[in-house]
């Protein structure tokens, strides 16, 4: 990185001088516009676009592991990594990282600023723990998308989606009774809170327990797009 910003510096210099070699206000000008510009880019536009496009993962989390997602467990999007980036020339740059690390001291997750402000934490892919932390965006499954639309998602809270969202991924281990009976005992918790009569659990749960939970935690990440 040093190297990166160190090249931008020498290249907006030596535009600055060919433009104007007398060395006036105008080359001068110049050289400032493109190192601004320069920096702004290295810093803040080329990791906003890698970790959007690898999914949280800049060069040193995929070395180490570990991945960017939303605090809901879904894969970041533009505007996450965006207001990450943005914090982060404060946070990081412009203080040298000591404001990212007080603040991630004194958080419960070790979240920096640009993460609460984002809505994002940093998770380990490999490791103890690892199959809990994988990210995971749900989608109504087809049919479902005028009933997951209808659903208030306001009133569930988070412990509410962590336990739709635990069930959903180990669903597929567990035995069909047993998944059907826990898939129902989740929903009567959490349709009144999502504004369903909890007396539809059943009936909902006729056509497949996970349809309606999919739905509910869809539509829980819905609302911090």
């Amino acid at each position: 990185m040093t190297a990166v910003l160190y090249a931008v510096g020498t290249v907006a210099g030596l535009l600055g001088t060919a433009v104007d070699p007398d060395g006036s206000d105008a080359g001068a000008i110049l050289a400032a516009v493109i190192l601004a510009v320069g920096l702004f880019v290295v810093l803040v536009v080329w990791p906003t676009a890698w970790e959007v496009a690898t999914k949280g993962r800049s060069p040193g989390k995929l070395a180490l592991g570990l991945r960017v997602v939303t605090v809901e467990g879904a894969p970041i999007r533009f505007r996450h990594a965006l207001v990450r980036g943005l914090v982060g020339l404060v946070e990081i740059v412009l203080t040298f990282g000591i404001v990212a690390v007080v603040v991630a001291l004194a958080s419960h997750r070790f979240r920096r600023l640009g993460d609460h402000l984002a809505g994002t934490v940093v998770i380990r892919e490999r490791g103890a723990g690892a199959d809990r932390a994988q990210p995971r965006r749900f989608v109504p499954h087809p049919g479902w998308e005028p009933w997951a639309a209808r659903l208030d998602a306001t009133r569930l809270t988070p412990d509410d989606y962590r336990l739709v969202r635990s069930f959903l991924l180990r669903a597929a281990k567990l035995p069909p009774a047993a998944r059907n009976r826990l898939g129902l005992q989740i929903l009567d918790r959490v349709l009144p809170r999502a504004g369903i009569d909890p007396s539809a659990a059943a009936a909902l749960g006729a056509w497949s327990v996970e349809a309606p939970l999919v739905a509910i935690a869809a539509a829980y990440q819905r609302r911090f797009d």
